[in-house]
């Protein structure tokens, strides 16, 4: 969950980012994948199926992302809005 406990440091310390729609759904995508990488996680259930849509996500938010650091992410957010 580093990008949105990076996007919720932010969030505290420089108020709610004025973001564009298209930048405001990808904000909201990553936030959603991370969670739910995160009680996939938390589950320890490694059957299959499950092992594959967990990397399916993590593919998805490293896409999403660009593999870019959080703090260099949010930045871009800002910057494309």
């Amino acid at each position: 969950m580093k990008y949105t406990q990076h996007f919720k440091k932010m969030k505290i310390e420089k108020g709610v980012p004025h973001l564009n729609s298209d930048q405001h759904s990808r904000y909201f995508n990553i936030v959603a994948i991370e969670f739910h990488l995160q009680q996939l996680n938390q589950l320890k259930i490694s059957c299959v199926a499950v092992v594959k849509h967990i990397d399916r996500l993590e593919a998805k938010l490293a896409h999403i992302t660009k593999d870019l650091e959080p703090a260099d992410l949010f930045l871009e957010l800002i910057e494309l809005s």
